[in-house]
């Protein structure tokens, strides 16, 4: 009973020791290199076994040592005067630690799933996208080991994910931020976009003066479209020649490079003139300003704003056509007056006299009687 007792002691004494070395392999800042792969149906983590045999060989040798002790004295010896011997009994000891994690169930060895290169290349990726796990379950340098392990959340994830939270509720609350922030936006993204494009036209330009010339190809910033490597190498080297690229001739760069220029010139021969190129950026922007609705402040969640401004346009354009309408049976009443003015002739003093003279003699004529015959 104490003997069984004592083996589950030092069994719960080992686990908890093979837990904390894979706490502190999984979460060490320079520990081996982890890149994600698709296993199965699963995205998992994975190292390489060579980058765990080098870490913990040369730069935690104190983990090797504790999981992995010399313990004869005759064997130390040894080790010290012979480097060869030193070399090959360190990676006995890191294949047993790799083991106890392979064992406890933290790792599982992995293979290629595609183990041909991809067209255009000739070696294999270094990290390869979709792994499957091997029958063989030994720990060796030459393979790759999934992470099974997740180590417990710090109080840095606890406020990357508080606030990553507020991010999303921030982000459901776009359509009320001010007009001044949604530009903000906006013209962030326009920017990240046009250095992208300026970026990449640099990079052709160089490219192509360079291939031109001599042949080669020559990149700035080779890596920038790599996927295989991690975004904080993507900077490095900040130029490089491609070796494995094929050579044209000089001929055929000369036919490309007239019909490049062929290109260009029929490009530039029906490019509007600045004032017309200035015009078109201008209409792009009332466009893009349109388009996302940020001319006018938000005053819903919904698209009662955009009904709203409907609407009041509308009221305003048959006002407008009401006024004008008025305004213009105004000014053509007004015109005809005015000619209907003009065309009248004022008559002179002596002829509204005549007039008046005509008209009393025809009402003293009308008036006098007529004399009566005497009767005979």
């Amino acid at each position: 009973m104490t003997t069984d007792a004592t083996a589950g002691a030092r069994r719960e004494r080992r686990d908890a020791e093979i837990d904390h070395l894979a706490y502190v392999v999984r979460s060490a800042k320079d520990g081996p290199e982890a890149r994600s792969a698709r296993l199965g149906d699963n995205r998992v983590d994975f190292i390489r076994g060579k980058d765990f045999y080098r870490w913990i060989i040369d730069v935690r040798r104190d983990l090797l040592d504790e999981h992995a002790p010399v313990n004869d004295k005759k064997e130390r010896e040894t080790m010290e005067n012979d480097p060869a011997y030193a070399t090959r009994a360190n990676e006995a000891r890191a294949r047993h630690v790799g083991q106890a994690l392979l064992q406890r169930g933290y790792l599982i060895r992995c293979e290629r799933e595609i183990k041909r290169a991809r067209k255009g290349r000739v070696k294999l990726v270094k990290f390869p996208h979709y792994l499957e796990r091997t029958r063989d379950q030994t720990f060796v340098q030459d393979a790759f080991y999934a992470w099974t392990y997740t180590p417990p959340m710090s109080w840095t994830g606890v406020l990357m994910s508080g606030l990553f939270a507020l991010f999303v509720v921030a982000m459901c609350l776009f359509p009320l931020s001010p007009i001044w922030f949604k530009k903000l936006i906006l013209y962030v993204c326009l920017a990240i976009l046009g250095t992208f494009g300026v970026t990449f036209t640099v990079r052709l330009a160089v490219f192509i003066a360079v291939w031109i010339f001599t042949g080669e190809h020559f990149w700035l910033l080779p890596n920038l479209t790599d996927d295989e490597i991690p975004i904080n190498e993507i900077f490095k080297p900040l130029f490089a020649f491609d070796k494995r690229a094929k050579k044209i001739g000089p001929l055929q760069r000369v036919g490309f490079l007239t019909i490049g220029g062929a290109v260009v010139y029929g490009l530039y021969s029906v490019a509007p003139e600045t004032g017309g190129a200035v015009a078109n950026l201008n209409r792009a922007h009332d466009s893009i300003l349109d388009l996302f609705n940020l001319k006018d402040g938000p005053k819903s969640l919904g698209g009662a704003n955009a009904t709203a401004n409907a609407t009041a346009n509308a009221t305003a354009n048959v006002t407008m056509d009401t006024n004008a309408t008025v305004d213009d049976v105004v000014n053509n009443a007004t015109a005809e007056g005015a000619n209907a003015t003009a065309n009248v002739t004022i008559p002179s003093l002596d002829d509204i006299l005549a007039e008046v003279g005509d008209i009393e003699e025809e009402d003293i004529e009308e008036d006098t009687p007529e004399p009566r015959r005497e009767e005979l």
